[in-house]
């Protein structure tokens, strides 16, 4: 298959890539009184120096994606990466230093808590704030790109080569039945002032629930059925994101309307009828894997406010946040 020529970047994209970092993680290093940035820990003052790294990561990995023979193979590379670091953190917080876990206690590596433990306890609004803070900057692709669970649900649906055609209204439908869901049983927790044992249980089973549909359903369908039916945090994204000034869009006067695009989606927002209309659908979280599949180099990530391609300057907005998150304490 031919791969599409990257845009060539402006100089602007890769000081994005460097400085959001430094922008990010400069703060908190100053202003946060129980050290967030993990070798500061440890080593006082070595936060300075794990910064500076991070934003030559941040350089390096930006000029890979753009090298990259396949984006989509690379983006999961790194995704990967970035849930393997966040759930080895938490296998070494709980069994040899609780120093590594943001709070030093545990909290479930479940997304559905980042909505409903705010409303559960009336307190405890900082992973909500970063989640808000990261839809403004990155809109939906904080499930493409930073969510450390979207990560396995794509590789179990890309375990299968051609994603299953499915009801874009059932989606819809269970997506916000399952965020109301979860909102509504946190309020009535939080009002029946249900006991922390219970409500942990609860959570644990909804959290294991969604590694059976990850490794079963998305597995056989060859689409993310976790992250766009059954994932909350997915719902409220998507709710979000749909004033997000950013979209991909199709030229019909070059598409010939091979499908390829639909086949590297695996978040069904690339039917017959999306590509038709010239746009993603509502599903699109901006991954990008579409891009490189098509032979026509019909695909582009374009702004509401002109027709300039802004991709590789959503790819450094997005390798920027994967590396300052690497280096902050989790749950």
């Amino acid at each position: 298959m031919n791969q599409r020529q990257p845009v060539k970047p402006k100089s602007y994209a890769f000081a994005i890539s460097a400085l959001l970092p430094l922008v990010i993680l400069i703060p908190v290093q100053m202003r946060v009184t129980r050290p967030m940035l993990l070798v500061e820990r440890f080593w006082p003052g070595a936060g300075w120096i794990e910064i500076a790294l991070l934003a030559v990561y941040s350089l390096w990995l930006f000029q890979g994606a753009l090298n990259a023979k396949s984006a989509a193979n690379f983006r999961r590379r790194y995704w990967i990466f970035f849930s393997v670091v966040f759930f080895a953190q938490l296998l070494v917080g709980l069994t040899l230093n609780p120093a590594f876990l943001m709070s030093g206690e545990l909290h479930l590596p479940v997304p559905a808590l980042i909505l409903a433990g705010p409303l559960y306890r009336g307190a405890g609004f900082f992973m909500l704030i970063l989640l808000l803070s990261t839809i403004l900057v990155a809109g939906p692709g904080w499930c493409s790109h930073l969510c450390y669970i979207g990560a396995w649900d794509f590789a179990a649906a890309t375990a299968k080569r051609k994603p299953a055609r499915i009801s874009r209204n059932l989606t819809l439908a269970l997506r916000y039945f399952t965020l109301a869901l979860v909102m509504v049983s946190a309020l009535i927790f939080n009002l029946s002032k249900v006991r922390g044992e219970v409500a942990f249980g609860v959570a644990l089973a909804f959290g294991l629930l969604g590694a059976v549909i990850m490794a079963a359903l998305s597995r056989r369908d060859g689409y993310m059925v976790h992250c766009t039916r059954y994932c909350p945090v997915g719902g409220f994204v998507s709710l979000f994101s749909r004033f997000y000034p950013l979209r991909v869009k199709i030229d019909r006067s070059t598409c010939d309307h091979c499908m390829a695009c639909a086949t590297q989606c695996r978040y069904d927002a690339l039917t017959g009828g999306d590509v038709k209309s010239g746009q993603a659908g509502w599903n699109c979280t901006l991954c990008g894997d579409c891009l490189s599949s098509c032979a026509k180099k019909s695909m582009s990530v374009k702004s509401f406010f002109g027709e300039k391609d802004v991709w590789p300057a959503y790819q450094a907005v997005v390798i920027g946040l994967h590396a300052a998150f690497i280096g902050l304490a989790r749950l």
